[in-house]
């Protein structure tokens, strides 16, 4: 058996022959958990009817795509995927699926669905990635992301598995592999459900809302002129001060096209804790 496999839900060329609601897939990238939940299963359930034998035998370790301090997407839809999966292995008699993090510190501040195969490489060598090569001794890997497109991410984890000389058995998993050749279809799909700032307000009004890494950067790159009116004056308290100390805590703060609306964000908390004194 190869060490390396890959596993895709669905294929896809173009927007118009996605075999999935690219609505639902934006969805997921801003922290929808009605769609990360649903994609999660759907992984799930095809991958084990497939590689059951292999998951039945194994000491697995699940792996979602790798972040710094905010989750991205993908993390949310692979805890779904491993609710369901451990169900499936552990009603057939198997040993549940374990759970890791690799860390990784992003050097750069470009929109990755925008960029080209080439760009993504060249930037993604700036990055840091973290393994912990004793946790994965003698486990068959599972790496999970939402969707593949030019495959930078799987080639530099591979890239990193090799320099450490580790040998287990690995399958990548994802909910699409695109197969055309215009890289930036990830920027389609991913703002398939958001156009503007406002679009966001039905998305983070759902109670299970995850805030996500693109939903901030999203929202530090809004015309700063909407920012406030649009959305941030329908969020509560816990959203504003939540999403000020996510920006605090990527370092954010010290990215200059950034400054504007941090400045607005923190503007709405003042403005907030005003207003409850006054009423007070």
């Amino acid at each position: 058996m190869k060490q390396f496999q890959e596993f895709a839900l669905h294929e896809f060329q173009s927007i118009e022959d996605a075999p999935f609601r690219p609505e639902q897939y934006s969805r997921l990238k801003f922290g929808c958990d009605e769609a990360a939940r649903e994609m999660g299963y759907e992984i799930a359930d095809a991958f084990f009817q497939k590689s059951a034998p292999a998951l039945l035998d194994s000491r697995c370790l699940m792996i979602s795509s790798p972040y710094n301090f905010v989750p991205n997407a993908a993390t949310i839809m692979t805890m779904h995927l491993l609710n369901r999966l451990n169900s499936h292995i552990v009603d057939a008699k198997g040993n549940h699926v374990e759970y890791a993090t690799v860390p990784r510190k992003i050097s750069y501040v470009n929109d990755y669905g925008l960029l080209s195969g080439e760009h993504r490489k060249s930037l993604i060598a700036g990055d840091r990635f973290y393994f912990n090569a004793q946790h994965f001794e003698g486990r068959c890997l599972l790496f999970v992301d939402d969707v593949k497109i030019t495959g930078t991410h799987e080639n530099r984890l591979v890239e990193l598995m090799h320099e450490q000389h580790l040998k287990n058995k690995t399958f990548f998993l994802y909910f699409a592999r695109y197969t055309g050749d215009r890289p930036d279809i990830e920027s389609e799909i991913n703002f398939a459900a958001v156009k503007s700032i406002s679009d966001l307000n039905q998305i983070v009004a759902e109670p299970s809302h995850h805030m996500t890494a693109r939903q901030i950067k999203y929202i530090l790159t809004a015309d700063p002129s909407e920012l406030f009116h649009d959305f941030l004056r329908f969020r509560s308290a816990r959203y504003l001060k939540s999403l000020y100390f996510n920006c605090l805590h990527e370092g954010y703060y010290k990215i200059r096209e950034y400054e504007p609306n941090m400045s607005v964000i923190r503007d709405a908390i003042e403005h907030q804790e005003s207003a409850k004194k006054l009423v007070v």
